[in-house]
């Protein structure tokens, strides 16, 4: 994760005129959709509904179906559901990150940080009485994607989730209900959801399998599922290419994990040969980003080279790469 940013010392960062920017989003792909969400504008702690991030892998559905969700496989009584049988279970709200797992380290990303509402997806599941057998959740969208986590991560963090923000789901998010799993990369919050199977095992690979793929001593491949999101920061100002002027400059950003809440965030305007602790602002939920800033001193001219890196409550600290 490359947490570096390259500045020139003297002047101001101008880019654009301000009355040119027509959004806070880029289209990276019109079909499947995907579009990054910008980091650098973010006004307070969470993302714009009209700009979070999306990341599809097939067309969105030309329509979507009334809302019904079919829960099968290895349960006690298998069965489709409508909202109206969800209405006893109490709704349920989290702030969090949700994050793409090829998101790189800049400030056009995909990830954005958002109010999540909607109930247990543990509860969900209850209706149907999982059997012990069931060891994995099948979840399947109407796009034809699919994904397979472990039943008692589902039963235990995941949601099902209408509401973003305190607004619907927009077709584009998933309406009208997705999977989240908060703390976990997003190829496993299906939207669109529309199926769930509990099986005694995880659906098999296919071409959109994400997996963690690393190099024992003896060069033997070995192949597990991805970790939960780790930990990352982002410089979102200055930005890339910034003229500067030499004194103090103020530099902000973004920080989060899934494996803890931010405790820590150090900035460095000399490469990483010396670093200085960031103000950090974690007031939100353990799930969502912290916001943080610091001021340097720039002192010599000629090209800068800001780095930051964060470090969560559980003690892992973000790579140089």
């Amino acid at each position: 994760m490359d947490r570096r940013r390259f500045m020139m010392a003297a002047g101001a960062m101008l880019l654009a005129p301000a009355g040119n920017l027509q959004a806070e989003h880029h289209v990276v792909s019109a079909n499947p959709l995907i579009v990054e969400s910008d980091l650098w504008p973010l006004a307070g702690r969470y993302t714009r509904l009209e700009d979070f991030y999306v990341r599809n892998h097939f067309e969105i559905p030309a329509s979507v179906a009334t809302a019904s969700l079919t829960i099968g496989g290895k349960v006690e009584k298998p069965g489709s559901f409508s909202q109206g049988n969800f209405q006893a279970i109490g709704e349920r709200e989290v702030g969090a990150v949700l994050e793409c797992a090829g998101n790189p380290a800049k400030p056009a990303s995909l990830v954005s940080d958002g109010v999540w509402q909607g109930q247990s997806l543990g509860d969900i599941l209850a209706l149907a009485g999982p059997k012990p057998e069931g060891t994995y959740l099948h979840l399947f969208g109407q796009d034809g994607f699919s994904r397979s986590v472990p039943l008692d991560r589902a039963m235990n963090d995941g949601f099902l989730v209408t509401r973003l923000n305190g607004r619907p789901l927009g077709r584009n998010h998933g309406a009208p209900w997705r999977a989240l799993f908060p703390g976990w990369y997003g190829m496993d919050s299906i939207k669109w959801l529309e199926r769930l199977v509990v099986a005694d095992a995880p659906l098999p690979a296919a071409d959109h399998a994400y997996l963690k793929i690393t190099t024992d001593a003896s060069g033997e491949l070995k192949v597990e599922p991805l970790p939960k999101m780790q930990v990352k920061s982002i410089i979102t100002a200055p930005g890339d290419g910034a003229v500067l002027q030499r004194g103090t400059i103020e530099v902000h950003g973004l920080a989060w994990s899934g494996l803890g809440k931010i405790s820590k965030v150090e900035v460095s305007a000399d490469g990483g040969a010396s670093w200085r602790a960031a103000t950090v602002d974690s007031a939100g939920s353990d799930h969502d980003w912290a916001l943080w800033q610091a001021a340097l001193a720039l002192d010599k001219p000629g090209p800068v080279s800001l780095v930051a890196r964060a470090t969560d409550a559980a003690g892992n600290t973000q790579p140089a790469t």
